[in-house]
């Protein structure tokens, strides 16, 4: 049997990580690890809630003195489900999930036993509009396609300072379509969830730790490619996401949130530019 962990990464919004926890807290499944990994959290730091799982051996805390971002935040946990719990598969999870089926954790390690995935991902369906996020196609073929869209940010990051982003944006933009998955198309999968097998985990420690936050997505898929790893989407399992909760509660709706969003996404952009041109 596989030893399992969801690494749960925490930041500020105490209410989504206390929901997240009691829907994994029902799977059939008891015998898996929880990691909550709190991000540097000041106002809502997990420590007082901590006591509520005292009693359960298998939810452990950690605890970072800053914000690391998505990557990093989230390796702390990775490592520590590695290192120290052994685990065969990880999950990493936003905490704005909820595992609405029972029977997550086991159709997980079925999965793996059948597919024998690296990385996979699960139907992550949006309690904001009621479409599945995952997977989608793919951002990137090549450095070109990157510099493209790293030129594009970057106007869009200049234009927002004069709140004329949005503008350039509603012309240019395209309609939202839900993408149609077929095994024979190129995608990528949506990092709100990402299931790691044990040869990934033997290989890496984690995502990718040079992003804050951004394009980590997109990252790991040319990861996949240029280490030969096999990536599955797994329609039959399923998860819900409230969508953001925890970028807003620090920079709410408006030119702030798209600010940070530009910043950081330029910066993982570049990353990746270079991990292409290094190859």
């Amino acid at each position: 049997m596989c030893r399992i962990a969801v690494v749960i990464l925490h930041y500020e919004n105490l209410q989504d990580t206390l929901e997240c926890i009691n829907s994994l807290n029902t799977q059939d499944e008891k015998n898996f690890d929880i990691v909550v990994v709190d991000n540097g959290s000041k106002n809502g730091k997990t420590e007082s809630v901590e006591h509520l799982f005292s009693d359960n051996e298998r939810i452990h805390f950690l605890y970072s003195k800053t914000n690391l971002g998505f990557a990093k935040g989230n390796n702390l946990g990775f490592c520590y489900a590695k290192e120290e719990l052994h685990s065969d598969i990880i999950v990493l999870a936003n905490n704005d999930l909820i595992f609405s089926q029972p029977d997550f954790i086991t159709k997980v390690q079925k999965a793996y036993i059948e597919e024998g995935y690296d990385v996979a991902g699960p139907r992550i369906i949006s309690l904001v509009d009621g479409m599945n996020q995952n997977p989608v196609a793919r951002m990137f073929y090549s450095k070109r396609d990157v510099l493209k869209r790293y030129l594009k940010t970057l106007i869009l990051y200049a234009l927002n300072t004069f709140s004329l982003d949005l503008f350039f944006k509603k012309i240019f933009a395209k309609p939202i379509q839900e993408f149609q998955y077929d095994s024979s198309k190129d995608f990528q999968l949506y990092g709100a969830c990402l299931i790691f097998g044990t040869e990934y985990i033997k290989k890496f420690n984690g995502l990718y730790p040079g992003t804050f936050m951004y394009v980590e997505e997109d990252i790991l898929r040319y990861q996949v490619e240029v280490n030969h790893l096999k990536m599955v989407y797994l329609d039959e399992i399923e998860v819900k996401h409230k969508e953001g909760s925890s970028t807003e509660t620090v920079y709410e709706k408006g030119r702030l949130k798209r600010r940070f969003f530009y910043k950081w996404s330029l910066n993982s952009l570049k990353q990746l530019i270079g991990m292409i041109g290094s190859q």
